[in-house]
This record gives C-alpha cells, sequence and structure tokens, in this order.
C-alpha cells in the first residue's frame, strides 16, 4: 500500500482527520479537486464570519451603518476577499508540516483500496471520504456565476451590487443578508415559507428583524419563487403571487446536494440520492472506507463534521469510538445579532403540549452588561416540571462563543439546582444564565402566538 490512509476532501472534515492521522503516525494523504478549506473553511461560513465581526467592529467604533457612499466600502470588501484567500495557504503549511501528502484534481475510484487522480494511482489501506455538498438551487432557477450566483460567488464577487435579491430566508441566507446589508447593498429576502428562519422561536428571531429593518432590509415570506427572468440587463425573479423583483444579482440558499466521489461502485459503497449511510464508528458499507461530514447527512454543521472526522481517524488507528446521539446538538446562526443555543425550543414544547419552565434575562440587566453599555440580547432557558434543563438559547453579540462548552454540561443532564448552583463569574455575561434560571415562569402545553408568525 501506498498509504495508510487516503482522504478524499480538504473541508472541515477531511482536514482534521488527516491531522489526526498523521498525528497518530500513520502515512497519509489527502485529495483535493477544488481548494483546501472547502465550504466551510473557504467559501461558506468562516468568511461570512470574518467579515460580519470586522463590520460589526468597524460599525461599533464607528457609530454608524455602512452605505454604499462610504468611502472606503468597497476597499473592505477587497482587503477581505484578499486575506480570505490566505487560507489555504495557512490549511496546506499545517498539513504539510504534519507530513500530510496533498493531491489537488479530480479523482475516481478504481478498486476499494485505489483512486486514480490525473495519472497518478493512490493505493490506501483505509479510504475517508469527506467530499461534502454543494448548492443544488431549484428547478427553476439556474445558477450561471454571474446574474444567479451561489454561496461561492457571492464571497468573491469582484465588485459589490447595489442591489440584492437573496432566495431563502434560511440560515444561510439570513447571514449573506446580514453580511451584504451592512456592505449597503440593497437586500431583498424571499421566503416559501410563513417565517424567517423557520423553527426558530419567534423572541430569538425579533432582534434580528429589528436589526434588519433598521438596515432597510425588505422581507417577504408565503411566497414560492416562480422563475427567474435573465432576458434583460438585471435578472428579475418572479414570484407566485404575480409581484416581481428586479436586482443585480440573485443570491440562492436552496438547499444542497451530495458530492459523491466518482466510482462508489467500484469501491463497494452502497450510497443513496442524497447520502452515504454510515454506522457509529462512520464507517460505510464496505469496513474500511469511512464517510464523514455532510456527505453521509448526519447534522450539516461544520462542528459535527470535524468531530466526526477525529472520530474516523481515532477509529482507524484502533481506538474504537462511536457517534454521539444527537441531542441538543450546538447551533449558531452569525447574523447581527447572533443566534445560539442547544435543545428544545419553546415553541416544540408549546406543539407537544407539555408543562414546563421558561425563563429569560437580557444582558443589558446584568452587572458586566452595564460596564460594556449592552443594551441588547438575552438568554432563555427551558426546565421541564422536574427541574431538567431541556433548552438554552441566546440572542445578542457574540453569543456562539458560550454555546459550545456548554454542550458537555448539558448532555449531563443538567438540573435546575445544578444552574443555580453555578458560580458564574462576577461580572460576566454569563451571569444572564444563572439569572434567568432564577426568574422561571410556568406555562402551560398549549400552542399560542408565540410558537410561529408570520411577516407581511
Amino acid at each position: 500500500m501506498d498509504y495508510d490512509v487516503l482522504i478524499l476532501g480538504g473541508g472541515p472534515a477531511g482536514y482534521y482527520c488527516a491531522l489526526e492521522c498523521a498525528k497518530g503516525g500513520l502515512k497519509t494523504a489527502l485529495v483535493e479537486k477544488q481548494e483546501l478549506g472547502g465550504t466551510g473553511l473557504r467559501w461558506g461560513c468562516l468568511p461570512v464570519k470574518r467579515m460580519l465581526d470586522a463590520l460589526r467592529e468597524r460599525q461599533k467604533a464607528e457609530k454608524i451603518l455602512f452605505s454604499r457612499s462610504s468611502a472606503d466600502v468597497q476597499e473592505i470588501y477587497k482587503g477581505f476577499l484578499e486575506e480570505m484567500q490566505g487560507i489555504e495557504i495557512q490549511l496546506a503549511e499545517r498539513l504539510s508540516a504534519r507530513g500530510v501528502e496533498i493531491f489537488f484534481g479530480e479523482g475516481s475510484f478504481l478498486t476499494p483500496h485505489t483512486y486514480l487522480v490525473g495519472e497518478r494511482c493512490i493505493e490506501a489501506a483505509h479510504i475517508v471520504i469527506a467530499t461534502g455538498t454543494s448548492p443544488k438551487g431549484f428547478q427553476q432557477v439556474e445558477e450561471d456565476g454571474e446574474y444567479v450566483i451561489t454561496h461561492k460567488d457571492a464571497v468573491s464577487l469582484e465588485q459589490l451590487p447595489k442591489t440584492m435579491t437573496i432566495i431563502g430566508a434560511n440560515v444561510e441566507g439570513c447571514e449573506f443578508a446580514a453580511l451584504f446589508a451592512a456592505l449597503g447593498v440593497d437586500v431583498f429576502l424571499l421566503e416559501k415559507e410563513n417565517q424567517i428562519l423557520k423553527g426558530m422561536d419567534r423572541d430569538l428571531v425579533q432582534p434580528l428583524l429589528d436589526q434588519f429593518e433598521m438596515q432597510g432590509v425588505k422581507i417577504k415570506v408565503d411566497t414560492a419563487v416562480e422563475a427567474v427572468d435573465k432576458t434583460g440587463s438585471r435578472p428579475i425573479v418572479l414570484l407566485s403571487d404575480g409581484s416581481m423583483i428586479e436586482a443585480e444579482k440573485v443570491l440562492v440558499t436552496m438547499g444542497r446536494k451530495p458530492n459523491f466521489p466518482l466510482g462508489l461502485d467500484q469501491a463497494g459503497v452502497f450510497h443513496e440520492s442524497q447520502r452515504i449511510p454510515v454506522d457509529s464508528c462512520c464507517r460505510t458499507s464496505n469496513s474500511h472506507i469511512y464517510a464523514v461530514g455532510d456527505i453521509n447527512g448526519i447534522g450539516g454543521m461544520a462542528h459535527m463534521a470535524i468531530q466526526q472526522g477525529i472520530l474516523a481517524a481515532d477509529n482507524i488507528l484502533g481506538k474504537r469510538r462511536e457517534l454521539s446521539s444527537g441531542i441538543a446538538v450546538p447551533s449558531a446562526i452569525f447574523t447581527i445579532p447572533e443566534i445560539a443555543g442547544l435543545g428544545c425550543q419553546e415553541q416544540e414544547l408549546l406543539a407537544s403540549r407539555q408543562r414546563y419552565k421558561v425563563g429569560k434575562y437580557p444582558f443589558s440587566h446584568t452587572w458586566r452588561g452595564f460596564t460594556k453599555g449592552i443594551q441588547s440580547g438575552f438568554v432563555k432557558v427551558l426546565f421541564d416540571q422536574k427541574n431538567k434543563l431541556l433548552g438554552l438559547w441566546m440572542a445578542g453579540d457574540d453569543v456562539s462563543e458560550y454555546i459550545g462548552l456548554l454542550h458537555s454540561v448539558f448532555r449531563k443532564g443538567i438540573s435546575l439546582k445544578d444552574l443555580e448552583d453555578s458560580l458564574a463569574i462576577h461580572p460576566s455575561l454569563l451571569e444572564a444564565v444563572w439569572e434567568a434560571a432564577r426568574n422561571l415562569e410556568e406555562r402551560e402545553g398549549v400552542q399560542d402566538e408565540t410558537t410561529s408568525y408570520i411577516m407581511l
């Protein structure tokens, strides 16, 4: 065998898997058909969050919202693009420092142990598929990279548009709406459901809606896209209610499709239309071939992909590990303000008609919030009738930073007394969690107007 491990895909799952395998002493190779970093590190979540962080700090310093008349807004955007191009260099250097050999190009399985890249035939004892997903759009809208674009195009525009229509008010759509609105682009956000960020409690979404309103973001829900007319100088989105929206760019954020490597049948790997099924150790139907990250359809979040990549590496190294249950997976939406949390949403509890307790506390009421001049954001905690924590959610600046480490605590079945007895540093913003737990109110398990909303 040429290598102990061959990893297909240089996104977060493949990158961390390669590092862990090499760290364990395995001779490791990685194949990437485009750029290292994938959607997570190069073309999706990281660049959007990096730019939003920079814009937020600039706005705080200048106490203004950007507009297209800002003299240096275009230079800020170009500087961000140049900075993000350095990601691939950093990834390559870190992999090479660990002894990972990198191959670039389109490849295909020849046998269960061999993979052809260009003219190089690579043989490996173990193979890890980490090829991820790509935007799939939908039948009525065909992406062309010029007028109708995807997230990859959106973070590499040579010139900022004056107007943009975003199809899909999901997490990706809202994050890009926040980014381009902050850059002074006139944004129109479309959603076929009756609310943006469907599945998220109204009170958590409301601060984002307030920000969008202040920035002039136009939102239309409960309306489907029928087609995009590209016959004129600008694309026109045709809607199900008969209205039309014209903009310089149309960004589509409607779902993703799996990037199946070529030759899966030759590899003896069973796959379904949208994923490669795996067992609890991330093994495919062929026991020496693993599938990690978005390609296996579990989770669809970068932090889960990273953990799966490390888990696969550990199993290859003989340290048997299994996927943990999907309970209380932490999530975050990197808008301005951010939304983050884990566990149940209040609307789920209302819909299931169970009794529960809810406590909320604003960051502005904490003493640290007072010293920092924070005026918005809050914590919400949800407990069952036996005082077991069911959900913990936050809205506000940088709340994504607090959620990750709370995951392990949550999984241990933390109780109300545990939370009340915890010692949050004083003064700190995390005291809001403690305060929220001290301000619980009983709620009947009957669905009411807080569970859903329609924005007209």
